[in-house]
């Protein structure tokens, strides 16, 4: 955590000088998160999506140990990230910012010929003789190697515009976490809008992009699958649950996808408006009958077990009667389940809403790989019918 004065300041007499982290107050042998992002003011709506994904990647950054890496100042995406660390209320992650000594001042002194304050969040700010804020962009890697040491390093790319950083992390065979969204670079690099050197690193290297509209929970998903503490994939359930409630419904298809194929963004828009809800429906209500028709054959099994196991020791116990009394409670008990269980209603109902919910889901992808409308009337005559066809699919008999 910084000190309540801003970031401690550590100033390097020359540029190439070496960078050594127990004197400048640095970890060593941590994973670090390099930050290339928009310096520019970040507009409003923007911003409010990027700030609680920035405080997730701060939790995340702070349970594993790992570093950031910036370049320091109070300005665009660092400036929300030092917002997403004010919001921190455990362990606050180590926060290094690196930056010209001629672009900057810190907190003690005042702004002369356009300098910016170093961000105050930070716990380290090392500042490198420069009048140019490229001066400062070769000390940048060498911090990142002298913390990191062996251990990996990821850059998070939100908006930006620099493309050397991003040309320089991934000639190291370095991962690059991409929040689409954001514009800038990151929206160049998540449509492939990009040429010469950067072109190739990008289709060559190990790049993960995440549109921000996904939320904090895709993003932490990501990284923590970079940072190798992705969770295990739990397996199928099947024991039911007493009191069940569906989950939250999840998007048919990722919603990166409008960013990669921008020609079906009108295509997406339209299916998630019309076809999903209707397959969200049938699919939480075949969870249901699924989990209720499980529910009735454990009991049934259950009470059969139970009528076994007292009529054992009623044989064992000839002389006393209530496990008599138990075999016949239990015997009545697991045969109402049976029967209840063999009328098949859960098990029709579930079979049902599934096999509409599936029509559903294969009418939304159709429609997507329809021929694209040419005009706005096209378009609504497609949305009426896929309307119709929704309707039919929701409604019709199925056969068990």
């Amino acid at each position: 955590m910084p000190t309540a004065g801003g970031p401690t300041v550590k100033r390097l007499s020359q540029p190439d000088a070496d960078i050594k982290p127990k004197a400048l107050g640095l970890p060593r042998g941590r994973t670090v998160i390099s930050v290339f992002g928009s310096t520019q003011d970040i507009e409003t709506d923007l911003a409010a999506k990027l700030l609680p994904v920035l405080r997730s990647v701060v939790v995340t950054a702070a349970r594993n140990g790992a570093v950031f890496v910036t370049e320091g100042t109070d300005r665009g995406v660092v400036h929300l990230l030092g917002m997403a660390l004010q919001a921190c209320e455990q362990r606050w992650p180590v926060v290094v910012g690196v930056a010209p000594s001629s672009k900057v001042h810190d907190l003690t002194e005042t702004s002369t010929n356009g300098q910016v304050a170093l961000e105050p969040n930070h716990s380290v700010a090392v500042i490198v003789p420069g009048s140019e804020w490229t001066d400062a962009t070769p000390v940048l890697f060498r911090t990142i190697d002298a913390v990191r040491h062996k251990k990996p390093v990821i850059a998070l790319v939100v908006g930006g515009e620099n493309e050397k950083e991003v040309i320089d992390h991934l000639s190291g065979d370095n991962p690059l976490l991409v929040l689409a969204g954001t514009g800038g670079l990151a929206d160049r690099i998540a449509t492939g809008d990009l040429t010469g050197d950067l072109a190739v690193l990008v289709r060559s290297g190990k790049i993960f992009i995440v549109h921000v509209d996904e939320g904090a929970g895709k993003v932490v998903t990501a990284l923590e699958r970079l940072l190798g503490k992705e969770k295990p994939v739990k397996p199928p359930r099947i024991w039911p649950k007493v009191r069940y409630r569906a989950p939250e419904p999840r998007p048919l298809i990722d919603p990166g996808f409008v960013v990669a194929y921008p020609l079906l963004a009108d295509a997406i828009h339209d299916a998630n408006a019309v076809v999903a809800p209707a397959f969200h429906e049938l699919d939480a209500q075949a969870d249901v009958e699924q989990n209720r028709y499980r529910l009735m054959a454990v009991l049934a099994i259950a009470g059969g077990l139970t009528t076994t196991v007292f009529g054992a020791l009623q044989t064992w116990l000839k002389d006393t009667p209530w496990p008599g009394v138990l075999v016949v409670a239990g015997g009545a008990f697991a045969a109402a389940i049976t029967i209840v269980a063999r009328k098949r209603e859960s098990l029709d109902k579930y079979l049902a809403a599934r096999y509409r919910a599936e029509r559903l889901r294969a009418l939304y992808f159709a429609h997507l790989a329809a021929p694209a409308p040419g005009t706005e009337e096209e378009r609504q005559d497609k949305v009426a019918d896929l309307e119709a066809a929704v309707s039919d699919r929701k409604h019709e008999v199925v056969r068990t």
